[in-house]
C-alpha cells in the first residue's frame, strides 16, 4: 500500500537521484574499460618525443596555491593509478606490495608512480624529509611538501590514460590544449604557452564527455507495483585532434549497445570515505577499482540497490559526426538510450 504522505522513490532528499548516479557509473565504467583494454601509455626513463623533448621530464608549475618549486607536472595529465588490468601490457606500478597473499586487491602492486628523480637522485614515493611529496594523479603532478630548487631536473616514470572521460557540464569545453601528446614546444616553457594554464583548466584530447539528456520516459514494469522501466538518453561527446581517433572512439562507444553494466552507489561510497583518491588526488592505500566498487556489500563493495538487479543497459545507439571545428578539432556524438528498472 502506498504511503500518501511520502515522496515516491525518494527516501532522503540529500541522496543522489537517478541521473547523477547514472552519470557517475557511465563515466567510471568507460574510464575503467578503456584502460583495461590497453588505453594508456607507459613513460619510461628515458622516453623521447617523436617531435623532440623528453616525456619523462617534469616541468615547474606556476601555481599560486603553492610556493615556487613545489609543483612539477608531466606533459600529460590523468595519470593511471589502477593496476591488475586485463591488458597484456600493465601500467607502471609501485613496487610496494600488500603483505597478505591472494588475488587482487589483496596481493596487488600499489598502482602509480614508484618515485621521482631529483637531479638524478631517486626519491621514493614513501620518502620523508626534504623531498617528501605526493602524486596528484588526475592532474599528472608531483607536489613536494616543501619547495625544492626551481633549477632542479625532476624526472619520473608514469603511465597516462589515452582518453579522458569526463562530465559534459556547462564548463567542460575549457581551454582546449592541442598537441598534448608532444613533449616539445610549449611544454618546455614556463609562464607562457598552452601549459601556462593549470592542469585542471586544460582539456587534453582525446575526450569523451558524458551528458545526461534532460528528458525521460517511464513505463510500468508490473501490475500492482510502483516499479518502472526508466529510459534516459545519454550523449557521448567525442573530441579528438584527428578524424581517425574520433571515429575510433565513436565506434568504441556505439558498439556498447545492448551492453549491461553493474552500478555502484556513490552516496554510500561517500559516506564511507571509500573514494579511491583523496582530496589531493593521491591514491589511498586500499583504493578500490571499478570492479571492486560494483561488488555486493557482502564482498566489501558498494553495489547500488535502487534499481532491479543493480544494472543499467545501453540501447539504441546512434552516431552523428560534425564538421571539424578547425583543422585540429574533430567532434562527433553518440546518442545512447539507457534503461534501468526502479
Amino acid at each position: 500500500m502506498q504511503d500518501h504522505t511520502r515522496l515516491n522513490k525518494i527516501e532522503n532528499i540529500g541522496d543522489s537521484t537517478l541521473s547523477p548516479l547514472m552519470q557517475d557509473n557511465v563515466i567510471e565504467f568507460f574510464d575503467w574499460a578503456i584502460i583495461n583494454a590497453g588505453g594508456f601509455y607507459n613513460v619510461e626513463i628515458p622516453t623521447s618525443g617523436h617531435y623532440g623533448g623528453d616525456k619523462h621530464k617534469l616541468r615547474l608549475v606556476d601555481d599560486p596555491r603553492y610556493n615556487s618549486g613545489q609543483v612539477w607536472e608531466g606533459f600529460r595529465s590523468n595519470w593511471v593509478w589502477q593496476s591488475g588490468l586485463a591488458s597484456a601490457t600493465q601500467p607502471n606500478t609501485i613496487t610496494k606490495v600488500k603483505p597478505d597473499a591472494g588475488t587482487y586487491p589483496n596481493a596487488k602492486n600499489y598502482p602509480g608512480v614508484s618515485g621521482v628523480f631529483v637531479d638524478g637522485n631517486f626519491q621514493p614515493a614513501s620518502g620523508a624529509g626534504t623531498y617528501a611529496y605526493h602524486i596528484d594523479y588526475p592532474n599528472g603532478r608531483v607536489v613536494f611538501d616543501t619547495a625544492i630548487s626551481t633549477t632542479s631536473t625532476v624526472t619520473a616514470e608514469f603511465s597516462h590514460k589515452w582518453v579522458d572521460v569526463i562530465r559534459a557540464n556547462s564548463d567542460f569545453f575549457r581551454e582546449v590544449q592541442y598537441r598534448s601528446l608532444r613533449a616539445d614546444g610549449d611544454f618546455t616553457l614556463t609562464g607562457s604557452g598552452d601549459y601556462s594554464q593549470l592542469a585542471e583548466n586544460r582539456l587534453q584530447l582525446p575526450v569523451i564527455a558524458v551528458e545526461m539528456v534532460q528528458g525521460r520516459n517511464l513505463e510500468p514494469y508490473a501490475l500492482g507495483t510502483m516499479s518502472h522501466y526508466v529510459n534516459t538518453d545519454i550523449l557521448f561527446h567525442v573530441m579528438a585532434e584527428e578524424d581517425y581517433t574520433r571515429d575510433k572512439l565513436l565506434d568504441i562507444v556505439s558498439l556498447q549497445e545492448e551492453k549491461t553494466i553493474l552500478m555502484f552507489d556513490s552516496d554510500r561510497i561517500g559516506r564511507n570515505d571509500a573514494f579511491p583518491l583523496d582530496y589531493r588526488g593521491m591514491v589511498k592505500n586500499d583504493a578500490l577499482r571499478y570492479p571492486e566498487l560494483v561488488k555486493p556489500s557482502g564482498e566489501s563493495g558498494y553495489r547500488y540497490g535502487g534499481v532491479s538487479g543493480s544494472v543499467m543497459t545501453f540501447k539504441e545507439a546512434t552516431v552523428q559526426v560534425s564538421d571539424a571545428f578547425n583543422e585540429n578539432l574533430y567532434h562527433g556524438v553518440v546518442r545512447m538510450n539507457t534503461e534501468v528498472i526502479t
